[in-house]
């Protein structure tokens, strides 16, 4: 029964984290709900959230909570009416916080983390070849001038530094069938022109190969030359999508340039200064509030599109900036002590445990929430619902601590 509902966990974080076929994602939600409730039933000591775990990470949750306050906060005190937000805010945190707590309460941590682990592959090899299947079947002839759905970028930043982990971690010859995907992903990749995921990976990058080398020192010659042959693949494919793609000349000669954000943040930051709630913001996490509070006050009707009876303004600050805009000072102070509290957690992890596999695991989680949040946060809006995986993730391999090297195979 318990290898069946880890099983069905491991359904939803693959579902979670594809393109389309949501029903993956419901199946595995209401399995996991189903076995849990049974096995709850049969042994009643079963599904209590461990006691130690909460003492041993007190700072990390209060931290959590305090963020799910503020932006409850920003809900009750709305701009206008509180139920579509109430709406947003159960579509973004409702599901992937009862699979947190199933995921928490279940025993067998390492064989949840294996199901995880792999769960996170499945879904980014998932991801590449429904992406290419899209884009060959719009641009049959491969015209590389044709952009790819930007969505893919999405999912790659999150993705990408397990993917990274998971070539070091998988000791078999799957490894190179992982390291093909990859390089089929950055293609991919390239041709989204998605300039602010261009940069994040980079960094993701830097950050992975940073830990790792910090981690392994004696891994050095190695991987400096992987990362030779990387960059000499890298330039190779660039240059060549340089000279046969209008998309990626144009995306390039773009450089820095904010693509519209400036006027963004200068027709729309006066008016939440003058108007918005600086304390809790004018509601959150969706953006329900945000199109209801520019429209009422005419803020200009720059890069949206027409409804029926209002102008969807097209939510592009950077996502702090949101946070401030949504859930007020509170919700930006909360979610940057979270996120103080919650890396230093992950370096304390590194400095403490013993096992490779599980740093360069937690080195993942580190480079992905910071590439995420912090890197592409800096020009889109961001998702909350992620900080629940990465917590997650972080609180099942911690339990794994004091345990021997994780066998990936």
């Amino acid at each position: 029964m318990r290898n069946l509902l880890i099983f069905f966990l491991g359904i939803y974080l693959f579902g979670f984290f594809i393109e389309g076929f949501s029903f993956i994602k419901y199946i595995g939600l209401y399995g996991s709900i189903l076995l849990f409730l049974i096995e709850v039933f049969l042994d009643k000591s079963s599904g209590n959230l461990n006691n130690i775990l909460l003492m041993k990470n007190k700072f990390l949750f209060f931290s959590f909570f305090i963020l799910l306050i503020t932006i409850i906060l920003s809900i009750i005190f709305a701009y206008s009416d509180i139920k579509p937000s109430f709406k947003e805010f159960r579509a973004e945190f409702l599901n992937i916080g009862i699979i947190m707590l199933i995921s928490l309460s279940v025993q067998g941590k390492k064989q949840l983390y294996k199901i995880f682990f792999y769960s996170l592959i499945l879904a980014f090899c998932f991801d590449v070849f429904k992406f290419a299947y899209m884009y060959y079947q719009n641009n049959p002839n491969l015209n590389w001038s044709v952009r790819l759905n930007r969505s893919f970028s999405n999912y790659f930043e999150i993705l990408y530094p397990f993917i990274l982990a998971s070539i070091f971690i998988i000791r078999n010859k799957l490894k190179y069938i992982i390291i093909a995907i990859l390089l089929l992903a950055f293609f991919e990749l390239i041709l989204t022109g998605a300039r602010g995921a261009w940069i994040e990976a980079a960094v993701e990058t830097f950050i992975f190969i940073v830990f790792f080398l910090y981690l392994e020192r004696k891994y050095f010659k190695k991987f400096i030359f992987y990362a030779i042959g990387g960059v000499f693949i890298i330039v190779f494919v660039g240059v060549y999508f340089y000279k046969h793609s209008a998309l990626i000349q144009y995306k390039i000669h773009q450089g820095l340039s904010p693509n519209g954000r400036d006027v963004i943040v200068e027709t729309r930051l006066p008016i939440f200064l003058k108007y918005g709630n600086f304390l809790v913001g004018i509601g959150g996490p969706g953006n329900y509030q945000y199109n209801e509070f520019l429209n009422d006050y005419n803020a200009p009707k720059v890069l949206g599109q027409n409804k029926k009876s209002y102008f969807q303004y097209y939510g592009d600050e950077p996502f702090l900036l949101q946070i401030f805009y949504k859930e007020g000072i509170l919700g930006l102070c909360a979610f940057l002590l979270f996120s103080g509290v919650f890396l230093l957690e992950l370096f304390k992890f590194l400095r403490d445990d013993k096992s490779f596999k599980n740093k360069l695991f937690i080195v993942s989680i580190i480079s992905s929430y910071i590439g995420y949040y912090f890197i592409r946060g800096l020009v889109e809006g961001r998702s909350f619902k992620y900080i629940l995986v990465y917590l997650t993730l972080f609180l099942i391999i911690k339990e794994l601590k004091n345990e021997n090297s994780i066998h990936i195979s």
